[in-house]
């Protein structure tokens, strides 16, 4: 079993479609530890090259903390919970629509016959004066819900209307050219088979306008 699931992962992360390969920007990174109680296999980018070095050292600084975060998660929890070691696998992915781009990272999680896997992402723009972008500060997110209710009415064998209320602030997310593709949590939005389904949504329709601080001066009056 614990084969299957590696080659499964190795799967996912060499045949996403849309990922886009920018391996001058970053290097990957690996990271393998076992123990009795818990096994570790993490592959994560760490950037080197974009232009904005102190954005740089941000997004470098969200991906490894919240790689710490969840490696402290599941030793507290096996140590916690005798009787089956937990197997926890990170899969990464970098996607760059022109100067904007993502890291969503899937955290695999398995303890005996349970599996659960939980998707981030890190999003920013690589520009002068570029930052972070959580996801409320990039569209309206009244907009997106309507969108994103609508797309999941078109396909009800996948997605249980149901269960979902409304996206998390925190839901991960890409963009690829002129849609905003949103990446949901194993069972959060549909039947576990369907592992973390995707929704797309035009990125017309609910982005926020991007702010200027640029000011012109007026134009001399015509004598």
């Amino acid at each position: 079993m614990r084969l299957l699931l590696i080659a499964m992962i190795s799967f996912l992360l060499f045949n996403h479609g849309g990922l886009v390969h920018a391996e001058s920007l970053y290097q990957i990174r690996h990271k393998d530890q076992i123990t009795q109680d818990w096994e570790i296999h993490a592959d994560y980018p760490l950037f080197d090259h974009l232009e904005n070095k102190e954005l740089q050292e941000k997004v470098n600084m969200k991906i490894v903390l919240k790689l710490k975060n969840t490696l402290r998660s599941v030793q507290r929890e096996a140590s916690e919970v005798m009787g089956f070691p937990i197997l926890y696998y990170e899969e990464s992915s970098v996607f760059k629509n022109k100067e904007f781009y993502s890291v969503v990272m899937t955290t695999n999680i398995s303890k005996g016959d349970q599996y659960q896997s939980r998707v981030t992402s890190i999003n920013f723009s690589d520009e002068p004066g570029g930052d972070i972008h959580a996801l409320k500060d990039y569209v309206y997110m009244d907009r997106l819900n309507k969108e994103v209710k609508a797309q999941m009415a078109q396909d009800q064998d996948t997605f249980n209307l149901q269960n979902f209320k409304e996206v998390r602030e925190d839901t991960a997310f890409y963009v690829n050219e002129e849609k905003l593709v949103l990446v949901f949590n194993k069972y959060e939005v549909a039947a576990g088979v369907h592992g973390t389904p995707e929704v797309e949504v035009s990125l017309e329709k609910v982005k926020k306008e991007e702010k200027t601080d640029k000011t012109y001066a007026p134009l001399p009056p015509i004598v």
